[in-house]
């Protein structure tokens, strides 16, 4: 009984629901901003206008993306990577840089996401809604024909304390298990965000081993992959596999140099 009834002492239980009820509102913000940006900017590609209105709906994308990954850490406690602020080229936003952008895996995962957010949050809404009105819509009855109001479903009418019974046991059940429905479908949504918005390029990954490398000198997988941790944060964004691949990349591009250290493989900048 104390593990069905745990969740009300919890914080997160609340938070969860939150997250829950206020995505609708995301969902369309999100959704009418993307779909707006690129049709129109598509619609205009035959002007030089389509460019930039194309340029500034990936940037607002990018800014969308980041508040529903702050979001999601903040409710639903979901695992983010950590991102170092990377100073700006000189001369401003260039060429190379939107090609970057556009061209990025981690931008296309978090517009999937945006698009996504609207069905997705029907969902989430529809479901604490429905669990809460579950929930609490026994006592409800009970409290509203005590009052001397008549509830009609359909053709039935409830106006007597043992018709608003009937509906008791069901609001009972959903007060025990309703709780761990909302945390078990806020772990969901936590996996949906973290696979879409958690992305870690491969780019990126590179770039933040070379630069452990240039600290370290030489170091192994191991203690590598420690260190991404810590700059990064644990997640299923950070696996020993993505880490390898890195380093492959790397060494075969010329980057990095492999080394024997007793029984461990060690890797230095070339």
């Amino acid at each position: 009984m104390s593990w069905l009834l745990s969740p009300y002492s919890e914080a997160r239980t609340y938070r969860i629901a939150v997250y829950l009820l206020m995505g609708l509102g995301l969902g369309v913000l999100d959704f009418t901003l993307l779909v707006t940006g690129f049709s129109l900017g598509l619609g205009l590609l035959v002007t030089i206008i389509g460019i930039p209105v194309l340029v500034a709906t990936f940037l607002v994308a990018r800014g969308l993306a980041t508040l529903e990954r702050r979001l999601a850490v903040l409710l639903l406690d979901a695992p983010m990577p950590h991102r170092r602020m990377v100073a700006p080229e000189e001369g401003g936003l260039k060429w190379r840089r939107l090609r970057s952008l556009v061209a990025s895996r981690r931008t296309w995962s978090e517009i999937a996401f945006l698009t996504l957010r609207l069905p997705l949050s029907i969902l989430d809404f529809t479901f604490i809604v429905t669990v809460i009105a579950l929930a609490l819509g026994g006592s409800g009855w009970l409290i509203a024909v005590a009052a001397g109001a008549e509830i009609e479903i359909g053709s039935w009418t409830i106006d007597t304390i043992p018709e608003a019974l009937i509906y008791l046991p069901v609001s009972i059940v959903f007060l025990l298990v309703g709780p761990r429905l909302v945390i078990a479908w806020g772990d969901l949504s936590a996996r949906v965000a973290t696979r879409l918005l958690g992305r870690i390029d491969a780019d990126e990954m590179k770039r933040e081993i070379v630069d452990i490398l240039v600290r370290r000198e030489r170091a192994d997988g191991f203690a590598i992959l420690e260190d991404l941790g810590l700059r990064l944060g644990q997640g299923s964004f950070l696996t020993p596999t993505r880490v390898e691949a890195a380093l492959l990349a790397l060494e075969s591009s010329g980057h990095v140099t492999v080394g024997r250290e007793g029984l461990h493989t060690t890797y230095e900048l070339a």
